[in-house]
């Protein structure tokens, strides 16, 4: 549901999260540590400082930084920066139209889906999720 750069912006602010608040992290140090490109995932970047999202400051002492608390930025936040409103609003099959009038297949069931997954990305902040992180092991890298 979510596009590969949304996914990856979404841990890599997770990974800014637990660190510490004063400090600039290098994208090169948050891809190792995602096992991500740093090339793409610099692009990801770039458009949360577009939006307001992270602090970033060039040079050998440079990398990004949250630009509010964790407590104060949503994942949902992030998921508007990077993926917009299209899956939040679209048809679960792609077919254009789909509403009420013109319902896909699988409509009435996607919409109950939808409303909930956006209930969880509204309530769900990027503290929650280092607490939670941190609190129970959780993983942020495909291998663990």
């Amino acid at each position: 549901m979510l596009s590969s750069a949304c996914r990856y912006g979404i841990l890599a602010s997770i990974h800014l999260a637990r660190q510490d608040a004063d400090g600039f992290v290098p994208v090169r140090q948050i891809a190792s540590s995602l096992e991500v490109s740093a090339p793409f995932l610099s692009k990801i970047m770039q458009q949360l400082v577009n939006e307001d999202l992270l602090d970033s400051l060039r040079g050998p002492t440079g990398g990004v930084k949250l630009a509010r608390s964790p407590k104060d930025i949503r994942v949902n936040d992030i998921v508007l920066a990077i993926d917009g409103r299209k899956m939040l609003e679209s048809c679960v099959l792609g077919l254009p139209g789909c509403g009420s009038n013109a319902p896909c297949p699988m409509h009435a069931d996607w919409a109950v889906v939808r409303e909930s997954f956006c209930k969880m990305l509204e309530e769900t902040t990027l503290a929650d999720l280092a607490k939670d992180t941190d609190a129970n092991g959780l993983r942020l890298t495909p291998t663990g």
